[in-house]
């Protein structure tokens, strides 16, 4: 039995995992397939994360709910809310999702450089209490040992 991940770290893989879960969608889409199975056909495919957010819509939808209205429960969704109400407005109006789809995909691996680039930037901030507590020791040690030590045998010698 595997043990249940924080909501944190779910949410951090959903983020990573919202790409391919979009272009995946989309590609069903281009190729002919309903709205409400290409969620089923990507849930079963999909990492855990991103499997139950996709189940869940699957599941509205095979309870009776409009496949629209499926998706526009989760347009409060932190991850999928942005890219679930534009799939709710296409259903709806009878338009095609897969360029929405494939436009959310390219702008979620957008937003994924441009955090790590930000958390890139300050890993030398993060760094330096570190490095200066291993170094410290060091130079008091190579520095400031050798001279306290002459001026006490030149003093007492």
């Amino acid at each position: 039995m595997s043990r249940p991940r924080a909501p944190r770290a779910v949410h951090r893989a959903q983020l990573a995992e919202l790409p391919a879960a979009l272009d995946f969608l989309a590609a069903c889409l281009e190729v002919g397939l309903p709205l409400s199975r290409a969620v089923r056909v990507v849930a079963d495919i999909s990492p855990a994360a991103t499997a139950g957010v996709l189940a869940a819509v699957a599941a509205r939808s095979a309870a009776g709910h409009a496949t629209s209205e499926a998706w526009t429960g989760m347009r409060s969704h932190p991850v999928w809310g942005r890219a679930a109400a534009d799939i709710a407005g296409a259903e709806r109006w009878g338009t095609s999702a897969a360029g929405l789809l494939r436009a959310h995909a390219e702008d979620a691996r957008q937003d994924g450089a441009d955090a790590a680039m930000r958390r890139a930037r300050t890993v030398g901030v993060r760094s330096a209490l570190p490095l200066m507590v291993c170094f410290l020791p060091s130079f008091v040690l190579v520095g400031v040992v050798p001279i306290v030590a002459g001026l006490v045998t030149d003093l007492l010698g």
